[in-house]
């Protein structure tokens, strides 16, 4: 009976502890399997914003983390005609593992690489009237402006296979996609939304946030619930970096730049003025940026070079000229460049960068304008004719007799003169200095009374 009643009891134990258990998992499983998000974030890619760049996909894939730590859902607006190839894969890979439901509202046209960073999202809205496809890859000749398109199998294929992994998550229409890539086909909002390209179709983006009340996002294994109002969408901006790269992406800039460069580097190596090579070589750097070179190497480089320039002028060389505002456009580039995320643990926060960042930029600007108000009046100064002090015109008294062709003194305004005139002047009488002649004699006269 004894042996009975311990069993009992352990079985009693044991079921108690996997009901604890398994009441304890189920409670985990249920909060971690379903969130409401009432927030969100919205990037825009369109004009003047609108080409792909490398630039827009760096400031996309800092939205989403910024989406991703404000457990907000990301909506990205699109309206462009494409961009770069590596930069739209840059985007998309972003949306695709985003930790966070995406939304891609199109405005009016979202053709070529603007396509391909739609299609990862797990909603994907067009304004009615709008156009997607054209995603064949084309090669520009950035100085004729010639197009050419590409049909090598080793590049499309590859752009049909990231497409098919985007596409699939959502079930997404696959052989009308390659139809983009492969034939350049467009296609306008309501047949995308019939064919199963995109999702749905609105009149405009204030539509969205009706649409998109109460629906459910599977991702992750996490079920997630929207509550969206335009009022909770928080507008991301892009960072001065990301916007500074969009600009020296363009192929005309940096053709300029590259020249302007080069031009700079052999006048200073020909003329001597070796003070200009390192502001010549910024730019050839700069212009480099369109062709891929780091923008993170660049302003750990900037920095330092500008450091240096602005020590030398400031320690070595006497007073401020062109050295130290070259050192400060260096520096200011050097911080407009640099990284907006850097990974914690190596490095100080990203609020202690951005405030640095807002300080350097701060100073810089000042300390320009200061000098820049400096040179600009000293070479006022140096343009100006020297002016020399001369008493001529003034009044004063004779010292002593002065005959004519002869010398004497006379006082004017306090001071002692040695003088000639060609009339006779008595001691005490008024004179008027008429000139002063190069060896520094006066030539005076009698102040008479039509003279006063």
């Amino acid at each position: 009976m004894r042996v009975f009643i311990d069993k009992t009891i352990f079985l009693i134990n044991v079921l108690l502890i996997l009901l604890v258990s398994s009441a304890f998992i189920v409670s985990v499983d249920i909060h971690g399997e379903s969130k409401t998000l009432v927030k969100g974030v919205l990037v825009e890619v369109t004009p003047p914003w609108d080409t792909i760049d490398n630039g827009v996909a760096e400031c996309v894939a800092d939205a989403v983390k910024f989406a991703e730590d404000s457990n907000a859902v990301l909506i990205y607006k699109v309206n462009s005609y494409g961009g770069y190839l590596d930069s739209g894969f840059t985007i998309g890979d972003a949306i695709y593992y985003s930790k966070v439901p995406t939304i891609a509202y199109v405005e009016n046209k979202a053709l070529s690489a603007g396509t391909l960073i739609i299609i990862p999202a797990d909603i994907v809205i067009l304004q009615k009237g709008s156009i997607i496809g054209a995603m064949k890859p084309v090669i520009v000749n950035p100085v004729t402006g010639e197009v050419t398109f590409v049909n090598e199998s080793k590049i499309l294929e590859p752009i049909i296979g990231k497409a098919k992994v985007y596409s699939e998550r959502r079930s997404r229409n696959l052989s009308l996609i390659a139809e983009f890539i492969t034939n350049a086909k467009v296609v306008d909002s309501n047949t995308a939304v019939s064919s199963g390209v995109a999702d749905f179709e609105v009149n405009n983006y204030y539509e969205i946030f009706d649409l998109l009340k109460g629906r459910v996002i599977e991702k992750n294994g996490v079920q997630y619930s929207l509550n969206l109002n335009q009022g909770n969408v928080e507008v991301f901006a892009c960072s001065i970096r990301s916007r500074m790269i969009s600009i020296l992406s363009n192929a005309y800039l940096a053709n300029a730049l590259l020249s302007i460069g080069v031009l700079a580097a052999i006048f200073a190596l020909a003329s001597g003025k070796i003070v200009v090579l390192p502001l010549a070589f910024a730019l050839i750097l700069l212009g480099l940026i369109s062709t891929g070179i780091n923008p993170n190497m660049l302003s750990v480089f900037f920095i330092i070079l500008g450091a240096i320039m602005l020590a030398i002028e400031l320690f070595i060389l006497p007073g401020f000229g062109f050295v130290g505002v070259s050192g400060i456009v260096l520096i200011t580039l050097g911080f407009a460049l640099l990284p907006a995320y850097i990974p914690a643990g190596v490095s100080p926060r990203q609020d202690y960068i951005a405030a640095l960042r807002a300080f350097i930029f701060g100073t810089a600007i000042t300390l320009g304008s200061f000098f820049g108000l400096v040179v600009f009046k000293v070479i006022q100064v140096r343009r100006k004719k020297p002016v020399s002090f001369t008493p001529e015109g003034k009044e004063g008294v004779a010292i002593e007799d002065i005959k004519p062709g002869e010398t004497g003194f006379v006082k004017v305004e306090g001071e002692y003169w040695k003088a000639t005139s060609n009339n006779e002047i008595k001691a005490g009488e008024r004179i008027i200095v008429l000139k002063m002649r190069e060896d520094g004699v006066l030539v005076v006269d009698k102040k008479t009374v039509s003279q006063g």
